[in-house]
Formats: structure tokens, C-alpha cells, sequence
């Protein structure tokens, strides 16, 4: 039986001692079915090759196949369901088993990586009398890579002939099934029927802010670069930063409701030490699912760019907005669709949207001046009482925020 990550003792006169393969002088060999022999071994580089088990942290001898028809290293690896942390003379690998293990623990437990590895540690020797390799760095570089593949496979993107490179903006994020997707589930002609019944086919979306997901000005887009910028549930950096760069001196107005904090501290919160005070984030309001690229970062507290930067990935024509601060922000929202490029703004002639304050937070707003700000193509500020409203079984996007921290 070939067991190249098996755990054995060997009794040492008084107790059952762990030892290692590597320290019996067991060689494991790559490019090779189990018990051929190898012509052209090669000692993987400074004998120095840790694998990362799912039971253990390993130390091993591994010998590559240096032979004409060999594969290159990391395909050897691969070929083990072994993944390397680099192509290029790779020395620590985990398997597949344990990336497919923590991408479940990191969605269901939250497990952080920093964590899991050093449970793994614990699993190799919990007395702390022996000395674990540290390879968490590694390993956070193979869980990014991991988890990114897993998103493109998912998304299909093997399979296009233009391969990865020609994924678009959104292209990888899970849809939700019920929405109205204009050229999916809708009739052909669905924007000439008649206002009153067109209502069926608006979109319910729900905006909502968390400040709890910080991130800390430690790195550099340079020295760590995304995987997938724009493909997923994130905005594109570079057009939605530019943007924010170019009107980052513009005073907000204040609240003019009441005194909303998250409005008038705005242009004063502190972002000492940060690049995101938060993330502000456009969810489907009626199945709690994430919209494509319908999450930006915040830079200075609830500013009305930020949101409207993120409205401009909608695909819809006709959509209800719950906002608990819609009854400031919705004045702004086309005035900054004039600062943007014609390419981006949202067309304020065809597109039609219904602002609403979620009833949670209606008793914390101005009744009179609600009523006194109504709008052709903004009938209600109670979700509940707009043509074609839905009762929200709760804050849906605040609810898809917790499960995101």
C-alpha cells in the first residue's frame, strides 16, 4: 500500500515514540507509478520539502522525475493532488483535501487561516516540544490561488476558448435564480408593457453599510495584487478609485432629515492607518443573494459617491431601492450621475427607481419632511405600500453583511 503521508511510532524502551518517514531514510518518488523505479531522480531543492496534511504538518525527502519524458515539477505535484505555493523549485505543497476543508470551515465556521494552520500544528505535536515547520505564509498564498480556481471552474472559464483572460466584469459571481435578469427570464418586450404592469418586473434591492470590515493600509495592490479584480462580487478597483481620487475634495451636504451620523461625520471619520473604514454593499432585497460587483470599499465613512459608484453595475431599468438613509441620499443620486462619464451614468430619462425607508427605520426620520420631498418616480418611503412593494423579512442586505464578516 502506498502511503507516502503516513504517521508511525517506533517504541523507544519505555513509550511509543512519533517518528518520521524522512528520518528512516524514506524517499518519496514523483513522476512514477508506485514501486517503479526512477533512472534520473532529483532531490526536490535544499531537501527541505514539507507537505500540509490534513492530519499533519509533514517533513519528507521527495525525488522528482528528471527523465525526457517527465513532466515539469509542479505538474508531478499535481499529478498527487498535491498543490504547490510556486512553480518554480516549489518546496512546500498542500493537498487537496485540505484546501477543499478549510474553503468549507472558512464559509461555515469562519475559521481564519491563521487558525486552521496552527491546528494542523497541534495535530503534528500539541506539547509544543517539537519544532513545526512554518509554512502559514505559504499556505495563505495557496488558499488565494485555490480559491480563485475553484471560482473559475465554477464559472465555467476552462471551458471558453478565449480562456480566463477574457472573463468579465461580474462574470463569476452566482446569480440569483429569481431576479429578473433582462436577458434571461423576462418576456422580450417587457419594457413597452404598460407602467402598472411593469411593476412585476423591478428589481427589489436593499443598500446597506458595515463597518466592522476594516482593512488595514499594510499592503499595496502592487505588492499584492487581486486575482480576479472586477470578476466577482467586488467593483473594479481602478475605475470605481479613479472616480473617488477625482471627487475625494467634494463636502458632502448634511443631513437635512435628522442629524443621520453616518451622513454628517461623513468627511470626518477617521481613517488613520486604513485604505476601507468599511464596505458598502447592494444586495437582492427579497432572496438576500449578492448582486454582481454590488460591493465597494469606503474610504470615509457612508459618502453618497461611494454608493452611487456601485448603483452603476446594475443591469435593470426599473428598481426599488430600501435605503435607511434613501431619504438624503436619492437627492444626490442623479446630480452625481452628471460628474460621471457618459459611458457609466445610469439614464435618468428610462430608468426608472422607487425609494424606500425599511419600517425598522422609518420612526427614526421626519415624517413631514418625507412627505414633503416626494417625487414623480418616488410614490412612497414604505417599501410595504409601494405598487408592487413586498414585506422584507428582515434588513436583507445588513443580513448578507453578517454573514460576510
Amino acid at each position: 500500500m502506498y502511503l507516502p503521508l503516513h504517521r508511525i511510532e517506533t517504541w523507544n524502551g519505555s513509550f511509543f515514540q512519533h517518528i518520521t518517514l524522512k528520518s528512516l531514510g524514506v524517499h518519496i518518488q514523483l513522476g512514477h507509478n508506485p514501486g517503479e523505479k526512477c533512472y534520473n531522480p532529483v532531490t526536490s531543492a535544499g531537501n527541505d520539502f514539507v507537505i500540509i496534511g490534513l492530519d499533519d504538518v509533514h517533513e519528507i525527502v521527495l525525488d522528482f522525475c528528471s527523465g525526457a519524458s517527465a513532466q515539469v515539477q509542479y505538474k508531478q505535484l499535481l499529478h498527487m493532488w498535491w498543490y504547490p505555493a510556486t512553480i518554480l523549485e516549489p518546496q512546500t505543497v498542500a493537498t487537496f483535501a485540505v484546501l477543499h476543508h478549510f474553503h468549507l470551515l472558512s464559509f461555515e465556521s469562519k475559521v481564519s487561516a491563521y487558525e486552521f494552520y496552527h491546528s494542523l500544528a497541534r495535530c503534528t505535536d500539541n506539547s509544543g516540544l517539537s519544532k513545526i515547520r512554518d509554512r502559514y505564509l505559504s499556505f495563505m498564498c495557496m488558499v488565494c490561488q485555490w480559491h480563485n480556481l475553484k471560482q473559475l471552474g465554477c464559472a465555467g472559464r476552462a471551458h471558453d476558448p478565449a480562456r480566463v483572460d477574457a472573463t468579465t466584469e461580474g462574470e463569476l459571481v452566482v446569480l440569483c435564480p429569481v431576479c429578473p435578469q433582462s436577458d434571461k427570464n423576462l418576456p422580450p418586450d417587457w419594457e413597452k408593457e404598460l407602467l402598472f404592469t411593469r411593476w412585476k418586473y423591478a428589481l427589489f434591492m436593499a443598500i446597506d453599510m458595515n463597518f466592522r470590515l476594516k482593512c488595514k493600509a499594510v499592503s499595496s495592490d502592487t505588492a499584492n495584487p487581486s486575482l480576479n479584480v472586477g470578476w466577482g462580487y467586488f467593483v473594479h478597483d481602478g475605475t470605481y478609485k479613479s472616480y473617488l481620487v477625482a471627487h475625494a475634495k467634494e463636502k458632502q451636504e448634511q443631513s437635512t432629515c435628522v442629524s443621520h451620523n453616518v451622513v454628517n461625520a461623513a468627511d470626518t471619520k477617521s481613517s488613520h492607518g486604513l485604505v476601507a473604514t468599511g464596505i458598502g454593499t447592494i444586495d437582492c432585497a427579497r432572496h438576500d443573494m449578492k448582486l454582481p460587483n454590488g460591493i465597494g470599499d469606503l474610504q470615509k465613512g457612508e459618502r453618497y459617491i461611494n454608493i452611487c459608484s456601485v448603483l452603476l453595475t446594475l443591469a435593470m431599468s426599473m428598481v426599488n431601492i430600501s435605503y435607511n438613509i434613501a431619504c438624503q441620499w436619492h437627492k444626490e443620486l442623479w446630480s452625481q450621475m452628471e460628474t460621471m462619464s457618459e459611458c457609466l451614468r445610469l439614464p435618468s430619462e428610462s430608468f426608472l427607481v422607487q425609494f424606500s425607508v425599511l419600517k425598522f427605520h422609518i420612526q427614526a426620520h421626519i415624517i413631514k419632511y418625507l412627505l414633503a420631498t416626494q417625487m414623480v418616480k418616488h410614490r412612497t418611503w414604505l417599501v410595504q405600500y409601494q405598487p408592487g412593494g413586498i414585506k422584507h423579512k428582515r434588513d436583507g442586505a445588513r443580513n448578507a453583511l453578517r454573514h460576510s464578516q
